[in-house]
């Protein structure tokens, strides 16, 4: 957290006391020390009005929990370590274990740090010798420390509290997050002992796997979470288990060598045939002026600390290491650290001292030879010294980077399944976690239900499409063909001045003609407007901003008018290519471009370019469709945020971005972009007025009226964040409401708000009785019970069709309600807007306000690194963080276009799709 961000009363960090294993309910997260402000919405009714149909969803019902006792202590430690894995190290000892047995045979259950549970009654003192490495805060030259253990009880956990809240007769407070921190701990202990448990997924060595490259594999896990629900008619208690199957990538195992050279194979192709006796030519220091530095691949290893190893040189000794570092001393020259050079003193039989290098140490110990001793060495926590060779890695060791596209896609395919195998796999994790026969569970008396829930799903009616020449009903297939259909609302302008830019290596001309005739066919029967047909242009290998200005100039001298569009044609997926060329369009020539590739120009298939006219058409200010939406409010805005963040260790300003829809259908949405700090969730204030307040004035003054009612749709915010949405994002929305509308009115704006968090990241999946002839829910499937809050407004929707794999619905929360718009209404009209995204032929899984925040915010990266315009303070340069730069300044869209037509697309036009 910036310290910008806690000079404003910006703190937006999860308390530390939340377990962050359990789902909680948003109240869960509201300061301690605080009354919580906000009430959020109960739900007004489920949804009666739509047919029924029989679903299953992934989650086990609780039928009965703890019959007995459960006392709560805590547990301290003196000296009170550096380290919180002291904690867990400790509690493991068999001096701890051994001393707790003595005072009852009740299991007891640790959270790895100050809190533990058990049914037996009881207090007292262990102390404890322990060694401890350097990374846990051990001391040098100190193996073994001594702690005394203290165990105190400190409550009586209370389930009586748990069953009222989840009534709703009862209010949220730290007596009901014990309760579900103690049952959550109850329901993980047994499988974390017989499987590897990372977060809330389990992963077992012989769980079906696939290797992404030559150090990297996918392993499927059994992932599970304690969740509160609405299931106390259908007979549980109000919780479930929500199991799915979860997929991560992990370091193969291998021997050491072999990971280090497949590694940095990876990062440098010289590297990729180096056998192990030639590795350290590319790890050795090298010479630097006077001095000796670290090599590049070198450099590289740093990425491989933390990872855990075993030994293969001592039998008896099958403990795992973590890599600490890579020795290397500038001091030893070219030969560098290695087990020759580095020495350290021993102790003989007598007691004398000598100095031994790890070579002749391990060859007099070990009786083990170092073959390859000219490698660096392993540094451990505890100091300890281990040539590479003698290491190996064991499976299940988290990989801890992005995947590169190679790996990514592998693993797609690997994670893909269809929803007959993911139900199988669930139910396979089920099986494999043996509720019925866990000690812990039986012993604190939890039962669960081994059998996935059903439940009674509505299916709310597709709308009608209505284009320029008549409407079209997809029925429940969730898709449909343009073909002889004419956009809503065409181009206002026609294509007068334009062009196409064949980038150097990507389409020649003739290719390109080729295309231009298809497009333009294909554009005209939709009912584009083009006046002339565009120039095609053949830059020469130039810079990408001397590609746009020349071709900008050369549009604009041949139609003598400032060009329009600009259709540019690359010849592959680079990343750096396409940031640039927007880049330089948008920020500085002031054009709004289309990008396409050359494989896809060549081929010029009838559907693609359809589906590039719907994009162009959208960029020129007209519409794909509007759908007859369900009766709304008089004078509605939508309004859709999102923000994105950098990868990690990238070092880049997160992106928050605001759509707003501009027309009475809500089909039309402008978009801006801002910097919101480093890796900040929440809006800032200044950044929400430098969005809103131009697009408000724009909507009003399309609409000759203010709006009277505004849907705002946020993503990507989890529960602990909901109350920060409300208390910052939302309160600076009035403050723009108020401000434009005082203006003129003198008073403050009368206009309601209704938020809705939309969340796709959730473990929740349907599995219907009939569904698409893929087995997934039919597109408007709804769920508003059962898997909900208890008694909070929210609901799952799936409203679109999943081309592969298992479709995920999207999890709809109102957290304010201003408008009170029925609810049916309300689900009606979120399905209905899918249909009216203005890119494809199929309704999206995501209310179309959020999905192009998204889009604006992917598109507004490259403006990030962009210097000149406009480089006054933006929001997000408040909210720096401790040893980084300031983010740089997203170049202003509404104010750069060279001539009037080209401000004009950028504020009214759909620049983002």
């Amino acid at each position: 957290m910036s310290s910008a961000n806690k000079s404003d009363g910006l703190d937006f960090s999860i308390p530390k006391h939340i377990n962050r294993r359990i789902d909680l309910p948003p109240e869960a997260y509201a300061p301690h020390n605080n009354e919580c402000k906000y009430a959020f919405p109960k739900r007004p009714g489920f949804n009666v009005r739509d047919p029924e149909a029989n679903i299953y969803v992934n989650q086990f019902r609780v039928q009965s929990c703890t019959g007995v006792d459960v006392y709560q202590y805590d547990v301290s430690l003196s000296p009170i370590p550096t380290h919180e894995v002291v904690y867990k190290k400790i509690w493991a000892t068999k001096t701890v274990q051994n001393a707790l047995k003595s005072k009852g045979n009740a299991p007891w259950l640790h959270d790895g740090v100050k809190l533990a549970w058990s049914s037996s009654n009881v207090s007292g003192r262990i102390v404890v010798d322990v060694d401890l490495g350097a990374e846990q805060g051990g001391t040098p030259g100190r193996p073994n420390q001594q702690f005394t253990l203290t165990v105190r009880q400190t409550s009586k956990i209370r389930l009586e509290v748990l069953r009222q809240y989840l009534q709703g007769q009862y209010d949220w407070d730290t007596n009901v997050l014990e309760c579900m921190n103690c049952l959550d701990h109850i329901l993980r202990q047994g499988p974390s002992e017989n499987f590897k448990l990372i977060k809330r997924t389990l992963f077992h060595e012989g769980a079906d796997s696939v290797r992404l490259g030559s150090f990297v594999e996918a392993v499927k896990g059994a992932y599970s979470a304690m969740r509160m629900t609405e299931s106390l008619q259908s007979g549980g208690i109000g919780l479930s288990i929500n199991v799915d199957v979860s997929n991560q990538s992990f370091w193969i195992g291998q021997k050491m060598d072999q990971v280090i050279r497949n590694f940095l194979s990876n990062t440098n192709r010289q590297l990729q045939n180096v056998q192990t006796g030639d590795l350290y030519r590319f790890l050795a220091p090298v010479k630097q002026g006077q001095t000796w530095v670290q090599s590049e691949a070198f450099k590289q290893l740093k990425r491989l600390c933390r990872l855990r190893f075993v030994t293969t040189h001592n039998k008896d000794d099958q403990r795992e290491y973590t890599i600490f570092k890579f020795t290397f001393d500038k001091e030893l020259g070219a030969q560098g650290s290695n087990a020759k050079s580095t020495k350290f003193e021993k102790k003989d039989e007598n007691g004398n001292k000598r100095s031994i290098s790890i070579f002749d140490y391990y060859l007099e110990r070990h009786k083990c030879k170092i073959q390859h001793w000219q490698l660096p060495l392993i540094q451990t926590g505890k100091g300890g010294l281990f040539p590479i060779e003698t290491c190996e890695v064991r499976r299940l060791n988290p990989y801890p980077f992005k995947l590169d596209p190679s790996q990514t896609q592998e693993m797609i395919k690997f994670a893909v399944q269809r929803p007959p195998q993911r139900k199988e796999g669930i139910m396979r994790a089920v099986a494999l976690m043996n509720w019925g026969k866990d000690r812990y569970l039986n012993a604190f008396g939890m039962k669960i239900n081994p059998t996935m829930s059903a439940v009674k799903a509505r299916i709310i009616k597709n709308p009608d499409m209505t284009f320029k020449n008549k409407k079209l009903n997809p029925g429940v297939s969730g898709r449909w063909d343009l073909r002889g259909y004419q956009f809503a609302e065409p181009n206002p302008a026609p294509l007068n001045s334009w062009g196409v830019i064949c980038y150097p290596g990507g389409i020649d001309k003739a290719a390109a003609a080729n295309f231009v005739k298809g497009f333009i066919n294909a554009y005209k029967s939709h009912g584009g407007k083009i006046a002339n047909e565009p120039i095609i242009i053949e830059p020469p290998r130039v810079t990408d901003a001397q590609i746009i200005q020349v071709s900008y100039e050369k549009i604009g001298n041949n139609f003598r008018a400032n060009p329009q569009i600009m259709l540019v044609i690359l010849g592959n997926r680079d990343t750096g290519t396409y940031e640039s060329l927007k880049r330089q369009a948008d920020c500085y020539t002031g054009i709004v471009t289309q990008m396409l590739l050359a494989n896809n120009a060549r081929k010029c298939a009838p559907q693609y370019c359809s589906n590039l006219a719907m994009k162009v058409n959208a960029k020129l200010g007209g519409q794909t469709a509007n759908t007859i939406v369900p009766p709304m409010p008089k004078n509605t805005a939508m309004i859709g945020v999102d923000v994105s963040h950098a990868s990690p260790g990238v070092e880049k300003a997160s992106m928050a971005s605001m759509c707003m829809s501009m027309d009475k259908n809500a089909a039309y949405y402008q978009g801006r972009v801002e910097t919101n700090g480093w890796r900040v969730e929440i809006l800032h204030p200044k950044g929400v007025a430098n969005m809103l307040e131009p697009m408000l004035r724009a909507w009003t003054t399309k609409n000759k009226a203010f709006p009277e009612n505004l849907f705002y749709f946020r993503d990507g915010v989890a529960e602990g964040q909901f109350i920060h949405v409300l208390e910052h994002e939302i309160k600076a929305v009035k403050a723009v409401l108020d401000k434009v509308h005082q203006e003129k009115r003198k008073t403050p704006a009368p206009t309601k708000i209704t938020v809705i968090i939309a969340t796709k990241r959730h473990h929740i999946r349907f599995f219907p009785e009939r569904g698409d002839r893929n087995g997934n829910p039919l597109p408007g499937t709804l769920v508003d019970k059962e898997v909900t809050h208890p008694f909070q407004y929210d609901f799952y929707l799936c409203s679109h069709v999943a081309i592969q794999g298992t479709a995920r619905p999207v999890h709809y929360t109102v957290i304010r309600d201003d408008i009170k718009m029925k609810h049916e209404d309300l689900q009606k009209m979120i399905y209905h807007q899918c249909y009216q995204y203005c890119r494809s032929t199929t309704p999206v899984s995501l209310h179309p306000a959020v999905y192009y925040a998204h889009l604006a915010g992917n598109r507004g990266r490259p403006h990030e690194s962009a210097p000149g315009a406009r480089t006054e303070s933006r929001a997000g340069q408040t909210a720096t963080s401790k040893n980084k730069p300031d983010p740089s300044p997203v170049v202003g869209l509404a104010s750069d276009g060279k001539n009037d037509f080209t401000k004009a697309m950028f504020t009214s036009g759909m620049w983002y799709v």
